[in-house]
């Protein structure tokens, strides 16, 4: 097999992946899938720490803090997050879930993962772990090149 050989098969994987997030539930009205993102790692970040600044979640999704302020921002407006100025600090912004938010996770992440997760059992852990690898390495080469270009 040459190496041209290898980029259609890994392009077409790449197309499958992108036909399988569409499978997903749909969402409410103008939500989107990095809408739950967020919401998912405000839920994870108050469950652990009680209170989560727009920074934690900046930080923890690897994505600019005016990129993340936008997502907050049109949570806010769809209903799903509450934004608040700390009490200690009122340059840091605070943010949680409200009732409408908390039930998104739930549906859309925590029921939905539980799905998956009974499919992703029939899946050999070296598989499993193998696939990881191989996206994570195919994405850090489409962005290598595409830096370049």
């Amino acid at each position: 097999m040459t190496k041209d050989d290898r980029v259609i098969p890994i392009l077409e994987a790449l197309w499958l992946a992108k036909k399988a997030l569409e499978c997903m539930p749909p969402l409410p009205k103008n939500m989107k899938s990095s809408h739950i993102r967020v919401l998912n790692v405000i839920y994870k970040k108050y469950s652990q720490d009680g209170c989560v600044r727009v920074s934690d979640v900046s930080t923890a999704m690897q994505i600019t803090k005016p990129s993340i302020t936008k997502l907050i921002n049109e949570l806010v407006d769809i209903g799903t997050v509450k934004k608040t100025a700390s009490a200690d600090d009122k340059r840091i912004v605070q943010v949680e879930l409200s009732p409408f938010g908390r039930e998104c996770v739930q549906k859309y992440v925590m029921d939905y993962h539980a799905k998956l997760a009974e499919y992703f059992s029939e899946l050999d852990q070296e598989k499993y772990f193998s696939m990881i690898e191989t996206i994570e390495f195919v994405y850090q080469s489409m962005k290598a090149i595409a830096k370049r270009s």
